[in-house]
């Protein structure tokens, strides 16, 4: 997801450039997050290794894909927070499930831009 979202601001450029790697620096945040918390609740080091990257498309395309991923990412999450026995990370889920969807957000409005 954030290589994506890094390939995709070197090729947008200019302010959906900015908004790309913007994205691209919140998942890499979320990334460490989940991984402090899986620490600090199983004692094990994780890295989320994610997705890799679609082969490069159209733009359009790549913001459509990008768009569905983190409404799965959204869902996922939700599910992870009703299945969830530790407060502290169905909070964690419940708060990234909001940035995904506000990414979401902001992603329909760079394809409303294009």
């Amino acid at each position: 997801e954030q290589r994506e979202y890094l390939r995709l601001s070197r090729r947008a450029g200019g302010n959906p450039g900015r908004s790309f790697a913007a994205l691209a620096r919140e998942k890499q945040r979320q990334a460490k997050r989940l991984c402090a918390a899986y620490f600090l609740i199983s004692g094990v080091h994780y890295w989320p290794q994610g997705e890799e990257p679609a082969p490069a498309g159209s733009y359009l395309g790549a913001l459509r894909r990008r768009f569905r991923q983190e409404q799965t990412d959204m869902a996922a999450c939700l599910a992870g927070a009703e299945g969830c026995t530790d407060p502290s990370l169905s909070q964690l889920f419940q708060d990234i499930a909001k940035e995904d969807w506000e990414i979401a957000c902001r992603i329909r409005t760079l394809v409303e831009q294009a």
